[in-house]
């Protein structure tokens, strides 16, 4: 009961001080707000002074009430945040160059990716498995907040599944048992989702803010987003929330990054709404970024180029079903790729060609055409 109701007054408290300045020291001002929920004094001289603008208050500098920065770009009428923010000395940044090494996508790619996503501010990262989705997702997020570890409220992931719901992602009522004087009580609090939560921090972060959701055709999105699919494109507009009825909206700060793995369900089954408001990325089985990957890991083993990229071009005719190259992109040895092989890649191949077995037993470890691509001869 006590953490419930911690938790809610630090939430009203900072809706209360949204208008002082952000500042990458705001976890320093954290025990001077939790003071004053107790000091009627404490909470006066706040309001009238301001929170100090670094850690450094309590040696004396200044105050500040200034705007926080989001406040600020609406006021002076700037529809993107600003870029390239200070950070506080001690954070590592996150560069083009750093996206680039860890992805291993050529510079054309990089670059219309992140132009996407700063055009329409929402875009969907689809293909089959093991094409690298999520990784460069996540490295999209830090990319864009220029952060190698971005905290919670500058990048969110969260992965949809079948069951999850509008009342999870935006708000809903969530029963709560609480102990009084002996007896158990259920209470109803209207509680806001996730997404609702993050958009609320990020209306008081200088910057870009991501947010990540995996497997996103995994749910049933104009369900899980319900109204907020039109806020998607009108981030200006604010709208009654259903339960709550407080008025919502996505600021234009935030950015959303969905994957959609096309082996569990086909491009073609999307949404038309959810298809307008973002913008879609094709990710392949792509041989040539697996040679990337080769030439960067010499110690690895030399028939793995050749293999991998007969697997991709010849094992499955349909491309929504190629096994990416982010299956093997580790250290393996001959006993490991024979591992991997045989527990991993064959299985999924006999699953695709469950009516043609036969076609799947092509690629046995063994056999013939496997041995040929390892630079072995055939078998007896």
């Amino acid at each position: 009961e006590l953490r419930r109701i911690y938790e809610e007054s630090m939430i009203a408290v900072a809706e209360r001080f949204s208008h002082f300045e952000s500042s990458p020291f705001r976890r320093s001002h954290q025990p001077a707000i939790f003071r004053a929920l107790f000091d009627a004094a404490g909470r006066e001289r706040l309001l009238t002074e301001g929170l100090p603008a670094s850690s450094e208050a309590e040696a004396g500098s200044a105050p500040t009430n200034r705007p926080a920065p989001a406040a600020r770009n609406r006021l002076l009428g700037e529809t993107r945040p600003r870029w390239g923010a200070d950070q506080p000395s001690g954070v590592e940044p996150y560069t083009r160059a750093n996206f680039l090494d860890d992805t291993y996508l050529t510079e054309e790619t990089a670059d219309e990716l992140h132009d996407l996503l700063l055009e329409k501010r929402q875009i969907i990262l689809y293909g089959p498995p093991g094409t690298g989705k999520t990784y460069v997702a996540r490295r999209l997020g830090r990319l864009l907040t220029g952060l190698a570890d971005p905290p919670p409220e500058r990048l969110t992931v969260i992965q949809f599944h079948p069951a999850y719901s509008y009342e999870e992602f935006i708000e809903g009522i969530r029963p709560e048992s609480h102990e009084r004087r002996g007896r158990y009580h259920v209470d109803y609090p209207v509680r806001p989702g996730i997404f609702v939560r993050f958009c609320r921090q990020a209306a008081h972060v200088d910057g870009p803010c991501v947010f990540v959701i995996d497997e996103i055709n995994r749910g049933n999105v104009a369900r899980v987003f319900g109204e907020l699919l039109l806020l998607l494109e009108y981030r200006d507009e604010a709208i009654p929330l259903p339960y709550s009825g407080d008025r919502f909206h996505i600021p234009p700060n935030v950015y959303v990054v969905g994957t959609m793995n096309t082996a569990d369900r086909s491009i073609a089954l999307v949404d038309f709404a959810l298809r307008r408001r973002f913008h879609f990325f094709h990710f392949t089985a792509d041989p040539d970024l697996f040679d990337r990957w080769l030439a960067r890991h010499p110690s690895s083993l030399p028939t793995m180029g050749a293999l991998y990229r007969r697997l991709a071009t010849d094992a499955i005719d349909d491309p929504n079903f190629a096994i990416g190259p982010g299956v093997f992109m580790r250290e393996l040895d001959e006993a490991g790729l024979a591992r991997l092989w045989r527990r991993s890649i064959m299985p999924y191949l006999e699953e695709y060609y469950v009516e043609q077995p036969a076609r799947a037993q092509l690629w046995a470890w063994d056999g013939d055409l496997v041995r040929r691509l390892r630079g072995l001869p055939d078998g007896d």
